[in-house]
Protein backbone atom coordinates (compact mmCIF):
# COMPACT_ATOMS: atom_id res chain seq x y z
CA UNK A 1 0.00 0.00 0.00
CA UNK A 2 1.02 3.61 -0.90
CA UNK A 3 0.82 5.28 2.17
CA UNK A 4 0.78 9.03 0.61
CA UNK A 5 -1.64 7.88 -2.30
CA UNK A 6 -4.07 6.82 0.35
CA UNK A 7 -3.98 9.59 2.33
CA UNK A 8 -4.43 12.10 -0.96
CA UNK A 9 -7.19 9.85 -1.67
CA UNK A 10 -9.00 10.11 1.49
CA UNK A 11 -8.52 13.87 0.63
CA UNK A 12 -10.18 13.75 -2.46
CA UNK A 13 -12.90 10.98 -1.88
CA UNK A 14 -15.70 13.92 -2.26
CA UNK A 15 -14.20 14.20 -5.59
CA UNK A 16 -15.80 12.96 -8.72
CA UNK A 17 -13.93 12.86 -11.94
CA UNK A 18 -15.30 13.29 -15.43
CA UNK A 19 -12.56 12.81 -18.32
CA UNK A 20 -13.67 12.23 -22.42
CA UNK A 21 -15.97 14.00 -24.70
CA UNK A 22 -18.58 15.31 -23.69
CA UNK A 23 -17.54 16.25 -19.97
CA UNK A 24 -18.25 20.19 -18.87
CA UNK A 25 -22.13 19.63 -20.54
CA UNK A 26 -22.43 16.45 -18.21
CA UNK A 27 -20.74 18.12 -15.60
CA UNK A 28 -22.83 21.23 -16.02
CA UNK A 29 -25.77 19.63 -16.31
CA UNK A 30 -24.99 17.96 -13.02
CA UNK A 31 -24.61 20.97 -11.23
CA UNK A 32 -28.03 22.18 -12.80
CA UNK A 33 -29.64 19.23 -11.14
CA UNK A 34 -27.68 19.08 -7.80
CA UNK A 35 -26.04 21.94 -7.26
CA UNK A 36 -22.54 20.11 -7.12
CA UNK A 37 -19.33 22.60 -7.45
CA UNK A 38 -17.99 21.92 -10.55
CA UNK A 39 -14.22 22.78 -11.05
CA UNK A 40 -12.73 22.62 -14.68
CA UNK A 41 -9.19 22.19 -15.01
CA UNK A 42 -9.12 23.56 -18.69
CA UNK A 43 -10.28 26.96 -16.55
CA UNK A 44 -7.84 26.43 -14.09
CA UNK A 45 -4.70 26.69 -17.01
CA UNK A 46 -4.35 30.36 -16.86
CA UNK A 47 -4.52 30.47 -12.89
CA UNK A 48 -1.90 27.85 -13.20
CA UNK A 49 0.36 29.44 -15.66
CA UNK A 50 0.54 32.37 -13.33
CA UNK A 51 2.46 30.75 -10.60
CA UNK A 52 4.50 28.14 -12.62
CA UNK A 53 7.86 28.07 -11.92
CA UNK A 54 10.78 27.03 -14.70
CA UNK A 55 12.04 24.29 -11.82
CA UNK A 56 8.71 22.45 -11.58
CA UNK A 57 6.99 23.00 -14.25
CA UNK A 58 9.20 23.99 -17.01
CA UNK A 59 6.67 23.32 -20.03
CA UNK A 60 4.18 25.62 -18.35
CA UNK A 61 6.73 28.20 -18.30
CA UNK A 62 7.94 27.76 -22.19
CA UNK A 63 6.77 30.01 -24.64
CA UNK A 64 6.36 27.99 -27.90
CA UNK A 65 5.06 30.83 -30.12
CA UNK A 66 7.70 32.69 -29.67
CA UNK A 67 10.22 29.16 -29.87
CA UNK A 68 8.73 28.12 -33.22
CA UNK A 69 7.99 31.82 -34.32
CA UNK A 70 4.30 31.72 -34.98
CA UNK A 71 1.57 33.91 -33.95
CA UNK A 72 -1.16 31.51 -31.91
CA UNK A 73 -0.61 28.03 -30.17
CA UNK A 74 -2.75 26.31 -33.07
CA UNK A 75 0.19 26.96 -35.80
CA UNK A 76 2.60 25.08 -34.11
CA UNK A 77 3.41 21.69 -35.61
CA UNK A 78 0.95 19.14 -35.21
CA UNK A 79 3.50 16.84 -32.71
CA UNK A 80 4.87 19.81 -30.65
CA UNK A 81 1.28 20.34 -29.75
CA UNK A 82 0.45 17.20 -28.67
CA UNK A 83 3.59 16.89 -26.88
CA UNK A 84 3.02 20.13 -25.10
CA UNK A 85 -0.29 19.06 -24.05
CA UNK A 86 1.09 15.78 -22.57
CA UNK A 87 3.79 17.63 -20.53
CA UNK A 88 1.83 20.76 -20.34
CA UNK A 89 -1.10 18.23 -18.45
CA UNK A 90 1.38 16.32 -16.49
CA UNK A 91 2.92 19.28 -14.88
CA UNK A 92 -0.23 21.34 -14.02
CA UNK A 93 -2.07 17.83 -12.30
CA UNK A 94 0.03 18.15 -8.77
CA UNK A 95 -1.10 21.76 -8.73
CA UNK A 96 -4.53 20.37 -9.62
CA UNK A 97 -4.65 18.64 -7.13
CA UNK A 98 -3.65 20.77 -4.41
CA UNK A 99 -6.41 22.72 -5.39
CA UNK A 100 -8.85 19.81 -4.95
CA UNK A 101 -8.05 18.87 -1.32
CA UNK A 102 -8.42 22.48 -0.46
CA UNK A 103 -11.55 23.09 -2.30
CA UNK A 104 -12.87 19.25 -0.82
CA UNK A 105 -13.17 20.53 2.90
CA UNK A 106 -15.18 23.91 1.41
CA UNK A 107 -17.56 21.45 -0.44
CA UNK A 108 -19.88 18.10 -0.31
CA UNK A 109 -19.29 17.19 -4.00
CA UNK A 110 -17.04 18.36 -6.19
CA UNK A 111 -17.24 17.32 -10.02
CA UNK A 112 -13.88 17.48 -11.47
CA UNK A 113 -14.23 17.84 -15.31
CA UNK A 114 -10.94 18.40 -17.95
CA UNK A 115 -7.63 16.75 -18.92
CA UNK A 116 -5.36 15.81 -16.19
CA UNK A 117 -2.92 13.22 -16.27
CA UNK A 118 -4.70 10.11 -15.93
CA UNK A 119 -2.06 7.88 -14.75
CA UNK A 120 -1.02 9.90 -11.96
CA UNK A 121 -4.51 10.66 -10.58
CA UNK A 122 -6.36 7.31 -11.07
CA UNK A 123 -4.42 5.66 -8.27
CA UNK A 124 -5.81 8.25 -5.55
CA UNK A 125 -9.24 9.31 -7.23
CA UNK A 126 -12.44 7.38 -5.51
CA UNK A 127 -15.01 7.95 -8.51
CA UNK A 128 -13.72 8.01 -12.05
CA UNK A 129 -16.20 7.98 -15.21
CA UNK A 130 -15.04 8.30 -19.12
CA UNK A 131 -17.66 9.22 -21.13
CA UNK A 132 -17.42 8.15 -24.99
CA UNK A 133 -18.96 10.79 -27.62
CA UNK A 134 -20.05 8.54 -30.73
CA UNK A 135 -22.75 11.18 -32.10
CA UNK A 136 -22.20 12.12 -35.91
CA UNK A 137 -22.58 15.94 -34.71
CA UNK A 138 -19.75 15.97 -31.59
CA UNK A 139 -17.96 19.04 -32.60
CA UNK A 140 -15.12 20.26 -30.17
CA UNK A 141 -15.53 23.95 -31.50
CA UNK A 142 -19.65 23.85 -30.97
CA UNK A 143 -19.01 24.28 -27.12
CA UNK A 144 -19.64 27.87 -25.98
CA UNK A 145 -16.21 28.21 -24.13
CA UNK A 146 -14.14 27.13 -27.61
CA UNK A 147 -16.03 29.05 -30.27
CA UNK A 148 -14.35 31.92 -29.92
CA UNK A 149 -11.50 30.59 -31.09
CA UNK A 150 -12.84 30.32 -34.56
CA UNK A 151 -13.71 33.78 -34.40
CA UNK A 152 -10.25 35.15 -33.08
CA UNK A 153 -8.75 33.27 -36.44
CA UNK A 154 -11.36 34.35 -38.56
CA UNK A 155 -10.87 38.00 -37.21
CA UNK A 156 -6.90 37.92 -37.52
CA UNK A 157 -5.73 40.46 -40.11
CA UNK A 158 -1.94 39.04 -40.41
CA UNK A 159 -3.33 35.73 -42.17
CA UNK A 160 -4.62 34.67 -45.38
CA UNK A 161 -8.18 33.13 -45.88
CA UNK A 162 -5.78 30.03 -46.65
CA UNK A 163 -3.93 30.67 -43.89
CA UNK A 164 -6.92 30.90 -41.62
CA UNK A 165 -8.29 27.51 -43.21
CA UNK A 166 -5.08 25.68 -42.23
CA UNK A 167 -4.98 27.31 -38.76
CA UNK A 168 -8.65 25.75 -38.43
CA UNK A 169 -7.67 22.53 -40.34
CA UNK A 170 -4.88 21.68 -37.54
CA UNK A 171 -6.94 22.46 -34.49
CA UNK A 172 -9.25 19.99 -35.64
CA UNK A 173 -6.45 17.45 -36.55
CA UNK A 174 -5.51 17.82 -33.09
CA UNK A 175 -8.74 17.99 -30.69
CA UNK A 176 -10.89 14.84 -29.32
CA UNK A 177 -13.35 14.03 -32.32
CA UNK A 178 -16.15 11.45 -31.67
CA UNK A 179 -14.53 8.58 -30.58
CA UNK A 180 -15.66 4.78 -32.01
CA UNK A 181 -14.43 3.07 -28.91
CA UNK A 182 -12.37 4.01 -25.37
CA UNK A 183 -8.78 5.14 -25.30
CA UNK A 184 -6.69 2.34 -24.35
CA UNK A 185 -6.00 3.91 -20.76
CA UNK A 186 -9.54 3.44 -19.93
CA UNK A 187 -9.79 -0.05 -19.63
CA UNK A 188 -5.98 -0.32 -18.28
CA UNK A 189 -7.08 1.88 -15.39
CA UNK A 190 -9.71 0.28 -14.69
CA UNK A 191 -12.39 3.06 -15.40
CA UNK A 192 -16.28 3.09 -15.90
CA UNK A 193 -16.86 4.25 -19.93
CA UNK A 194 -20.13 5.69 -21.01
CA UNK A 195 -20.80 6.05 -24.25
CA UNK A 196 -23.56 8.54 -25.57
CA UNK A 197 -24.69 8.96 -29.70
CA UNK A 198 -27.06 10.78 -31.33
CA UNK A 199 -29.87 8.20 -29.58
CA UNK A 200 -29.03 9.41 -26.58
CA UNK A 201 -29.85 12.77 -24.80
CA UNK A 202 -27.38 14.83 -22.14
CA UNK A 203 -30.61 14.49 -19.66
CA UNK A 204 -30.33 10.88 -20.38
CA UNK A 205 -26.01 10.39 -19.96
CA UNK A 206 -26.66 12.73 -16.97
CA UNK A 207 -28.89 10.37 -14.80
CA UNK A 208 -26.66 7.43 -16.02
CA UNK A 209 -23.77 9.14 -14.69
CA UNK A 210 -25.23 10.20 -11.72
CA UNK A 211 -26.52 6.86 -10.94
CA UNK A 212 -23.26 5.41 -11.44
CA UNK A 213 -21.61 7.87 -9.04
CA UNK A 214 -24.30 7.26 -6.69
CA UNK A 215 -26.01 10.51 -6.46
CA UNK A 216 -29.39 9.19 -7.05
CA UNK A 217 -29.52 6.72 -3.89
Amino acid sequence: MNIADSIIKNKLKNVYFIWGSGKTTIANRLNEKYGFYVYSTDESRNRQTKIANPVDQPYMCRDFEKEYGVKSFWELPKDVIAERETHFVAEMTPMIVAELIQLSSLHKVIICEGDIDYYAIAPVAAHMVHLCNQSASFDWFDRPDHENIRDTVAKRTDLSDEEKQRVIERAYECVTPAELSAPGWVAELGIKNIIWNDHTSIDTTAVEVAEYFGFTE
